[in-house]
């Protein structure tokens, strides 16, 4: 019996089955297009990854001792943790299917791009692009607030003790501040706690922890004030 080499045999399968060759301007598209798709789900890792930051630093975790563990879970940025972590996954799907993908293990891949995530991640929360994009979206995007733990929202709830506005009238002990809704209030800071970061001054952004005395005449009480 004849015996055929490897090439051989793989030449006469390839004939049988019919495969034609993919022409060299389709093969460089197609690398194209998954090498941008490598290229996208690590920009969406990065930035995720920065918003998390933001949104954690900048969470109000004070009101833990007036609402509880409840809070916290509900304020956390789980939409932004989801997409890190489905690009995670992306990514080492479309690392496995480039040439080097399989000389390196699993965990090797994914321990490479947490590191890198983190790094560039780390650097553009550093630089405001993660306060930027979560601006924008919340702006811009209205189904973002259905996804995302909406604070502007949270604070505007005086009946429960929260309180957010813009001052626009100081004298002595009494402030007035006008709300997102348009809302103009009087709120007592004489024996409030002041955060280090806050100016009492017209055009400074509040949020205001205390009680309503008066809904009506729109009178409140501050027992803490944060930036």
């Amino acid at each position: 019996m004849e015996k055929k080499d490897i090439s051989q045999i793989a030449l006469e399968r390839i004939r049988e089955s019919g495969i034609k060759p993919i022409s060299k301007n389709v093969f460089n598209l197609k690398r194209v297009l998954f090498w941008s798709l490598v290229g996208f789900s690590i920009i969406v890792g990065v930035v995720s990854f920065s918003v998390t930051l933001n949104t954690l630093f900048n969470n109000d975790w004070y009101l833990y001792n007036k609402f509880g563990l409840h809070f916290i879970l509900k304020s956390l940025p789980y939409f932004w943790v989801g997409c890190l972590l489905l690009v995670a996954i992306l990514g080492k799907f479309y690392y496995r299917k480039t040439s080097l993908g399989y000389r390196h293990r699993t965990i090797t891949v994914i321990g490479t791009y947490i590191i890198l995530t983190v790094i560039l991640g780390t650097v553009l929360y550093e630089c405001g692009v993660g306060d930027a994009v979560e601006q924008s979206l919340s702006k811009n995007v209205p189904i973002y607030h259905i996804v995302i733990f909406n604070r502007s929202e949270f604070w505007l709830h005086p009946e429960e003790g929260l309180l957010s506005g813009r001052i626009i009238e100081v004298e002595d002990n009494v402030i007035k501040l006008i709300d997102a809704n348009g809302n103009t209030w009087g709120v007592d800071i004489s024996n409030a706690f002041v955060d280090r970061q806050i100016k009492i001054e017209v055009g400074q952004i509040i949020k205001i922890v205390g009680d309503i005395n008066n809904e009506i005449d729109k009178i409140f009480t501050a027992e803490e004030i944060h930036p």
